[in-house]
């Protein structure tokens, strides 16, 4: 029988509450698709797992299980090939067992959310022979241990990393190639930014440092630096300054400066003046704090607020994650950004999620605490398309004050939590 979302029957069917003994061989865990299972099932019910960690697994459910389940949880690490297997045994009273055999992973995609296709099964000798099949992997795995939970842990963000930026290089493929999208169809005479500014960012062009590609990020950095002449003055009545580094204004064109060595991005950028950064305790690099930012992509103009970029915000991203223990913070912080309205995100340790979908100020709390200034980008923004109305030569700079300042008023209450922690 084809199951196409393992959820149903672990719901609809009740089946996880009668579950005595659980085998789960999958390629990777998450805490949601942890607790999605565990949580259903009898406290008592023991469980048996093996993983391979070739596809990313968090840590902190690694922890966890170590932590809080010895003697009712085992999981050992398959290390001798790739592994990429998916199937859930359950044994059920009066001897009886069903299994699941499929492409979805121990996550709340790979159970729930995602499109994944598993097979079930109820015949007595094949779940004997899966049984088999899954002791054959789990005795040659190897043991958690805290030792293995801490050297993974010093792997697993380069691991996650690479995850996010082919899953961005992936969707940006698809958008390009796919939708009936055309740069024929777009009426670039109308428009700002025209097609060969895009095509400059183009991923066949993010490694090259040629002349001639040189001289196309040489001419988007103009475009950047007049819309900049523009809007300078309503940015600084909101009081940001652009770097006071006159040749930093527009990002760097060198793709060695870029993440993973790919240019595939450029930007404008403002933040505290070089007066503001000096009070920070210990002063503060202008890329190191919180920052507005109008950004031009392959396919994309993004208005972006930007609390830190990998390895960087780490005072303001920390503070804020301190403050947001506090409810009356969580709440206002809620309510800034699901007023900033339709078309805007919030992305976090690689995840984006659009702000309308955010119920409570407790479910974007829980999204929150996944930020790692260290390794991951924060980010809260709204992406325009070429054709878009709004980025036309003659309404940009209107688009550009009025979205700014509604993300200064978020600006604003996570800088003060920043602050308060510096002073």
């Amino acid at each position: 029988m084809l199951i196409k979302k393992l959820a149903v029957p672990f719901i609809n069917d009740k089946l996880l509450q009668q579950v005595e003994h659980c085998y789960i061989a999958t390629a990777a865990i998450s805490e949601a698709g942890f607790d999605f299972i565990r949580s259903r099932i009898p406290t008592k019910t023991k469980m048996e797992i093996v993983t391979g960690l070739d596809v990313p697994t968090s840590p902190e459910v690694l922890r966890r299980i170590w932590r809080n389940y010895q003697g009712r949880i085992t999981l050992n690490i398959y290390t001798r090939n790739f592994f990429h297997a998916n199937v859930y045994i359950f044994d059920l009273p009066f001897r009886k067992a069903v299994a699941f055999v499929g492409s979805g992973h121990f996550t709340l995609d790979g159970i729930k959310d995602g499109e994944e296709l598993f097979y079930k099964i109820t015949d007595t000798k094949e779940i004997e022979n899966l049984k088999s099949w899954f002791i054959g992997y789990y005795e040659f795995g190897e043991p958690l241990s805290e030792e293995l939970i801490q050297e993974y842990e010093y792997l697993y963000p380069t691991l996650k990393q690479r995850d996010i930026l082919s899953r961005q290089e992936k969707k940006q493929f698809i958008s390009l190639t796919t939708a009936g999208f055309s740069w024929d169809q777009i009426k670039f005479k109308l428009q700002y930014f025209k097609k060969e500014d895009y095509l400059a960012l183009s991923s066949s062009k993010a490694r090259l440092t040629n002349p001639e590609i040189l001289t196309e990020r040489e001419n988007v950095k103009n475009k950047l630096i007049q819309l900049h002449a523009l809007i300078k003055d309503h940015v600084h009545r909101l009081k940001l300054k652009e770097d006071h580094d006159s040749n930093q204004i527009v990002s760097s064109l060198n793709p060695a400066d870029h993440q993973d060595g790919k240019l595939r991005s450029m930007w404008i950028a403002y933040g505290p003046s070089e007066a503001g950064l000096k009070k920070i305790n210990p002063p503060a690099t202008f890329r190191e704090v919180m920052q507005h930012q109008i950004i031009l992509q392959q396919k994309e103009v993004g208005i972006w607020l930007v609390p830190g970029k990998p390895n960087a915000g780490k005072a303001d991203r920390e503070s804020f994650k301190n403050k947001m223990n506090d409810a009356e913070y969580r709440k206002q912080f809620f309510t800034l950004l699901t007023s900033l309205g339709a078309g805007y995100w919030i992305e976090i340790a690689g995840d984006k999620k659009a702000v309308e979908t955010f119920q409570t100020e407790d479910a974007l709390w829980e999204f929150t605490k996944a930020d790692d200034w260290m390794h991951y980008a924060f980010i809260i923004g709204k992406n325009y398309s070429p054709a878009d109305a709004e980025i036309s030569s003659e309404q940009i700079t209107a688009t550009i004050m009025k979205e700014f300042d509604k993300l200064v008023l978020v600006y604003r209450h996570m800088k003060d939590a920043g602050e308060e922690k510096k002073m």
